[in-house]
């Protein structure tokens, strides 16, 4: 029986800098939506970037989450 240490490794380092990006893409996405939230709160103007920010970054979660089933599921392919 023959391990390659070099694929396992690469699939290690991918797996945890995917997974690492999307915890930090959904986390910077929460933090646009609460500071939209605070400028509805303090009655100040709301930036329309901060909701294209927070959306852009939940769909990339959802698309990343979608594309991770993708590969798991044989039936997809």
């Amino acid at each position: 029986m023959h391990i390659d240490w070099s694929a396992l490794g690469q699939v290690a380092v991918v797996s945890l800098l995917f997974g690492v990006g999307v915890a930090a893409l959904f986390a910077f996405g929460v933090t646009a939506l609460s500071r939209r939230a605070v400028a509805v709160d303090e009655k100040r103007a709301v930036s329309p970037v901060d909701t294209a920010v927070a959306g852009l970054c939940f769909l990339a979660c959802v698309a990343a989450v979608l594309y991770g089933l993708y590969l798991i599921i044989p039936q997809f392919h």
